[in-house]
């Protein structure tokens, strides 16, 4: 997972675990965020054959959200898998 947010934004990109059905085995529980400043990167990578499952249905949702109001932010998101 490689996430970056553009320079020009004004707020920070927010990622994490969704209220439901989440994508949080990276992160210690579902209200751990990680917060990408303007212009930062975020970066997430499993070596091994575990890597970070996805669940279908159950844990498979990742929030991407705004750190605050009256602007919004821009952001490109890369997952590369297998299956």
């Amino acid at each position: 997972i490689l996430v970056m947010a553009a320079a020009g934004n004004t707020n920070n990109v927010v990622l994490g675990g969704a209220a439901s059905n989440a994508f949080i085995n990276w992160v210690g529980d579902a209200t751990d965020v990680i917060n990408i400043r303007p212009g930062g990167v975020f970066m997430l990578a499993a070596p091994d054959a575990t890597a970070y499952a996805v669940t279908a249905s159950t844990g498979d949702i990742l929030k991407v959200a705004n750190s605050s109001s009256g602007t919004s932010v821009t952001y490109t998101i890369v997952i590369i898998g297998v299956v």
